[in-house]
């Protein structure tokens, strides 16, 4: 019987970008350079009532969140990419809320859900085929 290989869990070491004057060949699009910054205030809007209590999520969702429920989407499925961006997206305190809200009924959970879903990956444009 063969022995089982894994691959090594080690991540690949990081090298910085390259000198302007290093390059030799310039690329046929233009490079991004990313830099991290102070958080921001977000505009915030309402998405449910509890009992008159306001729960509000992002009006423009960053990014990244829209990049990670879609990574969930395809490894994990649906349900856990589902968990993530409401948690993301409501924070603890609104997820907490509405997952504890014995009334809620599957109609308001869809629209919940399809709105959140639309909000963060609706800033999304795919290059046509």
């Amino acid at each position: 019987m063969a022995a089982k290989v894994t691959a090594s869990k080690k991540a690949p070491a990081r090298r910085p970008a390259p000198s302007p004057a290093a390059r030799t060949a310039e690329p046929d699009f233009e490079v991004l350079r990313l830099t991290t910054s102070q958080q921001v205030d977000e505009e915030r809007v309402p998405l449910f009532y509890i009992d008159d209590v306001e729960y509000c999520i992002p009006k423009r969702p960053r990014m990244n969140i829209a990049l990670q429920y879609m990574h969930l989407a395809k490894d994990e499925g649906d349900a856990i990419a589902t968990d993530y961006l409401l948690g993301s997206l409501l924070g603890e305190d609104g997820y907490r809320a509405l997952r504890e809200y014995d009334q809620l009924t599957p109609e308001q959970f869809q629209q919940i859900t399809v709105i959140a879903t639309r909000q963060t990956l609706g800033a999304l444009e795919f290059p046509k085929a």
